[in-house]
């Protein structure tokens, strides 16, 4: 290889590099709005929908299968969840898939907002990490009036720091339809994460059980 070649082969991977490193950096730059409790909380502008994504870090002591038993339990989902009002199992595959259908409270006038959840449980034995993927299926059950169905996915990260202790993040972009005024929007997505977050720790720490075990986890 002449040196004239070299040089182009040199310069053209450095462009490469530079390039992808600055479209990965445009594609994420979040914003912290609260750091309170061992909570942050970070906005970002950029999706699909017209609302910005959300998404909480926080540190949570319990096991990992303490946290899968939570996202599981949906009858205490309500205790934890932001806003939830119901939610009830429709489909369960094994310990890696669950489908439900929950309802989320909205202030008087407007109305309460539904939606079809699936997440499905991925653990990555080498980095001792659990994903569980939040997809909201727009079909699988037909809209009921009195709601207005949501659109939207994210997902939970949970990694294990050390024994009893996990590093949780939590995201979220979500589309909730119908007409929702500027100042309910921006409630939603800075109050949704942190409130989540501080009250599944709660309900972690309170329900702690060594007999809660799942065997896709390694």
């Amino acid at each position: 290889m002449n040196n004239t070649l070299f040089m182009k082969t040199i310069s053209y991977i450095t462009l490469l590099f530079l390039c992808t490193s600055f479209c990965l950096t445009a594609q994420e730059q979040w914003e912290m709005i609260k750091d309170k409790d061992g909570i942050q909380v970070y906005l970002e502008e950029e999706g699909i929908y017209a609302f910005k994504t959300f998404k909480g870090i926080t540190t949570i002591d319990g096991s990992i299968h303490d946290f899968v038993y939570t996202i599981f339990d949906l009858e205490r989902y309500p205790n934890w969840g932001h806003n939830v009002k119901s939610a009830s199992l429709l489909e369960r595959i094994g310990d890696t898939l669950q489908i439900y259908y929950s309802i989320a409270k909205a202030p008087f006038p407007y109305k309460n907002r539904d939606g079809v959840y699936r997440n499905r449980f991925t653990w990555n034995k080498e980095k001792k990490e659990l994903n569980v993927s939040i997809e909201v299926l727009d079909d699988y059950l037909e809209e009921n009036d009195k709601y207005i169905r949501v659109s939207g996915n994210g997902y939970w990260k949970v990694k294990v720091a050390a024994k009893n202790k996990l590093e949780v993040t939590f995201l979220m972009q979500v589309d909730p339809g119908g007409a929702v005024p500027s100042w309910l929007a921006n409630l939603f997505v800075e109050d949704t994460p942190y409130n989540t977050l501080i009250n599944i720790k709660k309900t972690i720490a309170q329900h702690k059980n060594k007999k809660n075990h799942f065997n896709f986890i390694e």
